[in-house]
């Protein structure tokens, strides 16, 4: 065992870049990447620190896991993610990974305010009292050390290295069942935690593909051998999410990453020896065409803030006041055991769907400018086993985002934004696009008053602040292609805003169950396997206010429209020419602010 010393570095032999923001983002997952760029949008000049190469997180080309987020079309995710999503099946329709962090990192540069260090990994936080003025990270790169002053932080990089710099309140491993009364919890506290995994990714060719495996690859000769993981990859296109390690309560899953990285590659190269070379698993034409050497973490540390989300909050469907998210996976608790777990390692308990997610969840209670998103919210173990899923990080990211945009705008910390301005954070992600369960979007005036050119029961619908599939219906109205949606204002107006519909279904993008859940591809067989457009999305309409075109779109691949208006605008048309593949293109909101 290598003893640890602490080495403090002289910075005057290095460089020191210092840049002035006024928010900074650690952590370029979809959690840091969605956060920057809402608050990007929003005003703020924002510095996004990442340790990487690539943006993405656990979802990059580096890692490979998919996107998963809440169950049932009526609670996908929309907002920021919804548009990363389209951009991706727009440019990547054949979801190669190394395209899709080309996606990301071009909505990051697109960015004005948004200035990205990527390769540039934290590793001290100056702090005044119970504030952080600074964050200074080490770009590996240039050999330079890069400080970012700024007004509100927010830690979004699964690990909570800003939180633990900074002296943040926080939690590592599980509760006993007795502090929150949860019953899926442990009876006792220990520091267990759900472990990493190494994900492999595989083609499928016209010709037997051998395998060799290294010499200290693991060697498994029957199915038992694996105890019992079910790896019929070709039939149900799953992932190797169970090759898991480094969640056991004596292992530290940031102290000892390198040596469980070393052991998923053994067991992880053994795993598909035993696909490849004993049994027959259908699997000859099969390559492997991707295996990671960076684990993707479930969980290590959570930072406390002034609500702990539990089990109980997430189950009982807990209406919160200051709701700024919500989520929809089970609480999908692995067994910190892992692989070695004799069955199947995870352990799932249904939460009422969609569960919301408290702003006061997503800021620190002891570090005054600090917010957070991702795996390490304010929740206990239980209920991060739920939230900890992409599509969720990404929707808390662009609440804590844009709650620090409106935090810099009126001078305040995150806690005055939960008690003083917390309808004007939710208003903000419903125009945005969001969903907040139980919350309508308000409609103004200057739309209520307004002639439409449809029946009233569609106006109703186009109306009621209600964006997407609700109660079972589609609650949309449909447009003919080569016709017009338009109104008659009786009152200025400066913007139209339009939602079109994405194909909350999913059955026009793609045939295949798991593309449904989140355009991202594991196993790639030799038929056709890409993902289409939406065909219920416009691709190219007009904009025109008093029959003259102010706005046109080509390709359009994008849901939420917004188009400024001329002043003293009387009527305002939208001229629909083609969808991507339907004859009718759906609408669900046309109105103007």
């Amino acid at each position: 065992m290598s003893n640890i010393n602490i080495v403090t570095l002289d910075e005057k032999k290095l460089p020191t870049i210092t840049h002035e923001a006024d928010i900074c983002v650690v952590g370029g997952g979809l959690a840091g990447l969605v956060a920057a760029i809402s608050a990007a949008r929003h005003g703020a000049k924002v510095v996004l620190m990442q340790d990487r190469a690539v943006l993405g997180g656990n979802a990059s080309s580096e890692i490979r896991v998919p996107v998963r987020g809440a169950k049932g079309i009526e609670n996908r995710e929309t907002g920021i993610l919804q548009e990363i999503e389209l951009e991706n099946i727009y440019r990547n329709p054949i979801m190669n990974w190394h395209q899709w962090d080309n996606v990301l990192y071009e909505k990051a540069v697109a960015e004005e305010n948004l200035e990205l260090l990527l390769n540039c990994s934290c590793l001290h936080a100056e702090m005044e009292g119970s504030r952080i003025v600074s964050a200074i990270g080490w770009q590996t790169s240039t050999y330079t050390f890069h400080e970012v002053c700024a007004r509100q932080f927010i830690d979004c990089s699964g690990d909570s290295i800003l939180a633990a710099l900074a002296n943040a309140d926080m939690r590592v491993g599980r509760e006993a069942r007795d502090e929150y009364n949860e019953y899926g919890a442990n009876e006792e506290a220990d520091r267990g935690t759900m472990g990493n995994t190494l994900m492999l990714t595989t083609r499928e060719h016209d010709h037997p593909v051998p395998f060799t495996p290294p010499a200290d690859a693991y060697v498994y000769e029957t199915d038992e051998d694996l105890f019992m993981h079910d790896h019929d990859f070709i039939n149900k296109h799953g992932n190797f999410w169970w090759i898991e390690l480094g969640g056991e309560p004596e292992t530290d899953a940031l102290r000892d990453a390198e040596e469980i990285r070393k052991e998923l590659v053994r067991v992880a190269l053994g795993v598909w020896d035993h696909i490849k070379n004993r049994g027959d698993h259908g699997a000859d034409n099969w390559e492997l065409d991707f295996i990671g050497l960076l684990p993707g973490k479930r969980e290590t540390r959570r930072i406390l803030g002034d609500h702990i989300l539990t089990q109980n909050d997430l189950e009982n469907g807990v209406h919160f006041p200051d709701t700024v998210a919500f989520g929809g996976w089970t609480m999908d608790n692995h067994d910190p055991k892992g692989f070695y777990y004799m069955g199947y390692s995870s352990h799932h308990i249904k939460p009422k769907v969609p569960f919301e997610i408290p702003y006061r969840s997503l800021y620190s209670r002891n570090v005054d400018n600090l917010s957070m998103a991702g795996r390490n919210i304010s929740a206990t173990h239980m209920a991060m086993s739920a939230t900890r899923v992409m599509a969720t990080c990404a929707v808390m990211g662009q609440a804590v985002g844009t709650a620090a945009a409106i935090a810099v705008r009126e001078n305040v910390d995150p806690r005055q934004v939960a008690e003083k301005h917390i309808a004007e954070l939710q208003e903000t992600l419903l125009e945005d696009g969001c969903y907040l369960p139980g919350s309508f979007r308000a409609i103004s005036e200057a739309s209520v008053n307004a002639g439409y050119n449809v029946t009233d029961a569609e106006k109703a619908i186009l109306q009621d602040g209600w964006e997407r599939p609700h109660e079972g219906e589609e609650h949309r109205i449909e447009i003919p292609v080569g016709q017009s949606l338009a109104m008659d204002l009786a009152a200025p107006a400066q913007e139209l805003r339009m939602v079109l519909d994405p194909d909350f279904s999913r059955e026009s993008i793609s045939p295949r169950g798991k593309i449904k859940l989140f355009s991202i591809q594991m196993h790639i067989p030799r038929k056709d396997y890409k993902a289409n457009m939406p065909a219920t999305l416009a691709r190219r309409f007009a904009v025109l206010a008093d029959g003259k075109e102010v706005a046109r779109f080509e390709d359009n691949h994008e849901a939420l429209i917004r188009v400024a208006l001329p002043d003293g605008a009387k009527r305002v048309e939208v001229r629909f020419d083609e969808s991507w593949g339907n004859e009718r293109v759906g609408v669900y909101a046309f109105d103007v602010k």
